[in-house]
Formats: C-alpha cells, sequence, structure tokens
C-alpha cells in the first residue's frame, strides 16, 4: 500500500509539476521582454553590453525551458525530474544579477519581484523554502550594495521594499504548501480509487467465471445430450429433415454457447496461456464476422496481468466486430523491456477520445472499464493518430516475480 501511493504521489506530482513546467516556461519569456524593456528605460547606455550579454544568455536558457517543457517526451514523462528546479535556479541567478549590474536599478529591481511568481508554481514546498530564502537573500544585496539607490529613497524605504518582497516570497511559499497538499490529497484519491476498481474488476471476473462454468456445466451440456439423441434418432429415421434441421439449430445454439463461455472466461487462458487465448478470439471474431484479422503474438510466458490483458483485447476486437465496419485488422501482442505491448489495428471508420467520452456518457463503460484497469496496473492505453482507420496500443509492465515460460505444445 505504502509503495503503491509513493509511486502514484509521483505520478501525480509529474503531471503537476509538467503543468508548472509549461506555465512557468511562458512566464519567463515574458520576464526576458520586460528585462530589455527595463535596460532601455531604467539604465544607462553605459551599462547595457554588459546587461545584454546576460539577456541573452537568460533567453537562450528561457527558449530551451520551452522547448524542453512542450517537447512530445515531456508529455511522455521524460523530463528529468530536477529539470524544472534547475531553470529555477538560473531565474534567481539571472535576474539577481541583473539587478547587480544596474546602477539606480529600480526597474531590474521591481522585475526580481517576478521571481515569486516563477518560484510559486513549484509543487515541491521544500525545494520552494530553499529557492525563496535564496531570492530573498538576492534582493537584500541587490538594495544594499546599490548606493544611489539608497540615497534616492532613503534606509527606512529599503527595509519596506525588502519587507514587501519577503511577503510575496512568503506568499509564492504558501500557495507551493497548498499545492503539495493538493497534489497528495489527489494521488491519495487515486490510490483509492485504483483499489476500488481492482476490486471491482476482480469481482466482475469471478462472476464471469461462474457464469461460465454455469453455462459450460449446465445448458450446454444438456443441448450435447439432446444433440447426441437426435443423432441417434437420425440413424433411424434418415433423411427426416426434420430431425436435420433440429441438429443444425442445436449445433449452432452449441457453437454460440462456447463463444459466451470463452468470451465470459477462457479456460484456455489459465491452460495455455495469453498467447493462445487471443489468438483463439482473433479466429473466432474473424470466423464469424467475414473482416481479415490477422495475428502476430509472441507471448511465451505467463504474468498476472494476463486477464488483464485479454479483456482489453476482447473489447477491442469486438469493437471491431461491431463498430469498425473494416476489412481488415491485426492483433500484435509481445514482451518488450518487461512490458506486454499489444496493437490492435484496424481500416475502419475509426473513433477518437470524443467518440469515446461521448460512448462513455451514453452508458457504454466497456472500453472505459478496461483502460481504467490498464492505468491501474500502471499501464498505458493510447489511441494513437493514424489517417484511416484505428490504432489502439496497450503497454501494461510486467509483474515483478519472473514470469515463467509456458511448456511447449
Amino acid at each position: 500500500m505504502a509503495d503503491t501511493s509513493d509511486a502514484e504521489l509521483r505520478r501525480v506530482r509529474g503531471i503537476h509539476q509538467l503543468r508548472s513546467y509549461r506555465i512557468a516556461s511562458v512566464v519567463r519569456i515574458g520576464v526576458v521582454g520586460l528585462m530589455v524593456a527595463a535596460t532601455i528605460i531604467g539604465t544607462s547606455r553605459s551599462e547595457w553590453p554588459r546587461q545584454g550579454v546576460l539577456i541573452a544568455g537568460y533567453a537562450f536558457a528561457a527558449l530551451c525551458a520551452m522547448a524542453r517543457a512542450f517537447l512530445p517526451a515531456a508529455r511522455r514523462g521524460t523530463v528529468r525530474r530536477l529539470e524544472p528546479f534547475a531553470f529555477t535556479v538560473i531565474d534567481v541567478i539571472a535576474l539577481t544579477v541583473f539587478q547587480l549590474l544596474s546602477t539606480d536599478g529600480v526597474y531590474p529591481l521591481l522585475i526580481m519581484t517576478m521571481l515569486p511568481i516563477l518560484l510559486g508554481l513549484d509543487v515541491s514546498s521544500r525545494r520552494a523554502a530553499v529557492v525563496l530564502s535564496f531570492s530573498m537573500a538576492g534582493f537584500a544585496i541587490a538594495v544594499l550594495q546599490d548606493p544611489d539607490m539608497l540615497r534616492s529613497v532613503g534606509l527606512l524605504e529599503a527595509i519596506f521594499r525588502f519587507a514587501l518582497y519577503g511577503f510575496l516570497c512568503a506568499t509564492a511559499y504558501l500557495a507551493v504548501r497548498i499545492e503539495d497538499r493538493h497534489t497528495r490529497s489527489v494521488a491519495g484519491l487515486s490510490v483509492l480509487r485504483e483499489e476500488l476498481l481492482a476490486q471491482t474488476m476482480t469481482a466482475s471476473d469471478v462472476v464471469q467465471r461462474r457464469i461460465s462454468e454455469s453455462i459450460h456445466d449446465g445448458p450446454l451440456q444438456d443441448i450435447l445430450v439432446v444433440r447426441q439423441e437426435l443423432v441417434e434418432l437420425e440413424t433411424e429415421l434418415p433423411g427426416d429433415e426434420r430431425v436435420e434441421r433440429a441438429l443444425a439449430g442445436l449445433q449452432i445454439a452449441s457453437q454460440r454457447l462456447r463463444q459466451a463461455t470463452f468470451e465470459l472466461h477462457p479456460a484456455v487462458l489459465e491452460q495455455v496461456g495469453l498467447g493462445a487465448a487471443v489468438h483463439q478470439l482473433v479466429s473466432d471474431a474473424a470466423q464469424r464476422s467475414g473482416i481479415e484479422i490477422t495475428t502476430d503474438i509472441d507471448y511465451p510466458i505467463r504474468n498476472e496481468i494476463d486477464p488483464i490483458m485479454f479483456g482489453v483485447a476482447r473489447e477491442l476486437v469486438s469493437n471491431i466486430v461491431q463498430h469498425s465496419r473494416a476489412r481488415h485488422a491485426s492483433v500484435t501482442l509481445g514482451v518488450t523491456d518487461r512490458r506486454c505491448v499489444m496493437h490492435v489495428v484496424d481500416d475502419g471508420v475509426g473513433f477518437s477520445g470524443e467518440t469515446i467520452a461521448r460512448r462513455l456518457g451514453e452508458g457504454h463503460i466497456g472500453l472505459a472499464s478496461h483502460r481504467a484497469r490498464v492505468d491501474a496496473a500502471g499501464g498505458v492505453f493510447v489511441l494513437l493518430d493514424v489517417p484511416h482507420g484505428t490504432h489502439i496500443c496497450v503497454d501494461v509492465p510486467l509483474k515483478q516475480s519472473d514470469p515463467p515460460l509456458l511448456p511447449e505444445t
């Protein structure tokens, strides 16, 4: 439970940090513009060369931060955890040095008040406290080292400015603390949601298995017994069309019941594993629908996530048959870097995230529930952009225990 909570806290913090990272990168570009304006309006020309070098370097860092924040890699969570903090340190150094390079720089001093805003976007109260402390120290040095400013405003006003800046820093720290608590609360609720979802899906699996066994051991066996009796009757009454029709009807009924029991809880999933179960699922769907569905399966293991992946495969293949109007489709299943990866592709009408949301609103929760189950297992369910049809990738990490190989058949 503790490990799950910590992992979820890191995930939620990562989401908030990416959002804050992007907002700060946009604000930082605005700060660069203000620095240029302050240089032109509020400082002497003799100071422009040094300030220009500093602003150019800071502008380059700001552009790098923006590029990193909005790259697709950031969306996938590959931005390093301390990367936003590094740019925040650059903010403090750049704005403090900018003030130190400006004689009687009232406008550069005002720009330093942007630091609490940038720091207030952090999601770590501990980091924010450290950086805000250094920011206040830099502000005090910037005020005290400028004799022209002290002569023009006086010591009392200088102290007031420092107190005002301290108030801004304290407010920023309070905002970070609130955001930190909010993040922990969201993480806790997310963990609770995942636990409830896992319990619900487990209960659903149990119910489906009981229904499957009940159908297999009850109505299906009764149909097979009646069919056998009709076969014996056919030998006594050869050529009777009524008996032939009854046998054909019972054959169709038994096939449908077998298909229902398989989709509810495939025994093959426990006997020979996920790969064989998905292959049989696809073969049955292709035979029923007339859609050409190919498979490329290389999954010679067993793992605790197999029921999750089979449920997703069953839902996606069902959607292809019922809604896609596709002529061709493919299912790929394999293991990469201790992760189970499945691709389901079709050339049908396709659908989007908005379509999923609309169908969820209409009460169709099948795909959404499996998507949530994948999320709860630490995986990703991605609807990829393709020119035609649909391409869905499901990527779920294998459980930590060593996955046993299936016996060769």
